[in-house]
Order: C-alpha cells, then structure tokens, then sequence
C-alpha cells in the first residue's frame, strides 16, 4: 500500500473506531472528529520518511486505544448509576480482567469530582 493509502486508510479507521466508542454521545461525537482531522492537518506536509512511518503507526496505536482501551459507561435512568459492558474486544491481550470500584480517595487523587458513590460489587453482597 502506498503511504498516502496507509494514511487515507487510518483516517477511516480512526473515525470509524470512534463511531463505534462513542455511538450516542454527540458531544464526544464532534469533539473526537475535530481532534482527529486536527492532527492529521498539522501534520498533512510531513514528507520525512521515518517521522511519516512513525506518524502511521501512532495511527495504529490510536485506533487499538480507541477500540479495546476504553469501556463506555451508560447512565442508568432508574438507579441513577453508570452500568459498563465489557466486551471480550476489551481482554484483548490480558490474561485476566480487573475492575476496581472508584473510591472517595481514589476521586480525591484526580481532583473535586461532584460526588463519589461507593458501591459493592455481586462479590461483596
């Protein structure tokens, strides 16, 4: 494939992974497309070998981030809580799944959120 088709190429995968992390979120819709085609214009003069190489592959490492990096929480209107599927896409590479709760001092290290809830999980009832 030519650089401009490997290029061309990511683009449309970078957008489609996109679609598919933040499916129903048009805030996080347009602001992800914005990035995207910001750094692929300020980057569109790169004729330099191995920085474009480079470039293409911080394509491919995106696009995995975008696609098993990140699991989308979806607020629960009747308990007021966020519910997060785990797709097998998101073991990929690990050997096991570990999820920690968020606690008052986990929130406190980030900064002043609004309000922390601490929940149990099936193991702890």
């Amino acid at each position: 494939m030519s650089t401009r088709g490997a290029v061309v190429s990511g683009y449309r995968r970078l957008f489609r992974a996109r679609k598919s992390l933040f499916q129903g979120d048009g805030h996080a819709m347009r602001e992800s497309r914005i990035a995207i085609r910001n750094e692929f214009l300020k980057n569109k003069n790169v004729a330099d070998g191995p920085h474009l190489q480079g470039l293409i592959g911080m394509i491919d490492e995106a696009e995995d981030m975008l696609r098993h990096g990140f699991a989308r929480g979806d607020l629960n209107a009747d308990t007021g809580r966020y519910e997060v599927k785990i797709k097998p896409e998101h073991m990929q590479g690990a050997s096991e799944l570990t999820v920690e709760p968020v606690t008052p001092e986990m929130a406190d290290k980030v900064g002043k959120p609004p309000k922390v809830e601490v929940t149990r999980s099936q193991k702890d009832i």
